[in-house]
């Protein structure tokens, strides 16, 4: 879940892993994902990126040519950063900004690029939120606890 204009309050976590939810993306922090404290439940940190967000570009008159511009050098990035420990690149659409005929040719040029790499794991929030859980979250929340009880 992304929170309307990304609004959320510190009680939304909480809220949310009480109603089921297992991730939300309110938090532009990193390129992974990461466990949130929660009074009940499990709740990640799923990343979002308004860098590769198409209304504010769009909105700023940037246009379609600098989105594939932009897209591609943070995959490269991403990409390379990645060999070590996965990375999540979230490229945050609308479609009808990015839909419309003379961008629509802009995304399928970021989207064919970033699929001729091999490795890539195209999915959704949901996806790796679940992927997360399984596999990195109590291991995640370990590693926290100890970090915290060592500084204290």
């Amino acid at each position: 879940m992304l929170g309307p204009a990304i609004s959320g309050t510190e009680r939304t976590p909480d809220l949310m892993a009480e109603a089921g939810l297992i991730y939300h993306t309110d938090w532009m922090h990193d390129d992974q994902p990461v466990p949130i404290r929660v009074n009940s439940g499990k709740l990640v940190s799923v990343p979002y990126s308004i860098e590769l967000n198409d209304a504010p570009l769009f909105r700023q008159h940037y246009e379609g040519d600098y989105f594939a511009e932009i897209c591609k050098a943070q995959f490269d990035q991403l990409y390379l950063e990645g060999a070590e420990s996965g990375r999540v690149m979230c490229i945050a659409l609308h479609p009808y900004l990015i839909g419309q005929p003379h961008r629509a040719r802009y995304l399928d040029e970021v989207l064919g690029y970033i699929m001729s790499h091999d490795g890539v794991w195209q999915t959704t929030a949901d996806d790796i939120a679940e992927y997360y859980i399984a596999n990195y979250y109590d291991q995640s929340v370990a590693h926290a606890a100890q970090l915290n009880n060592a500084a204290a």
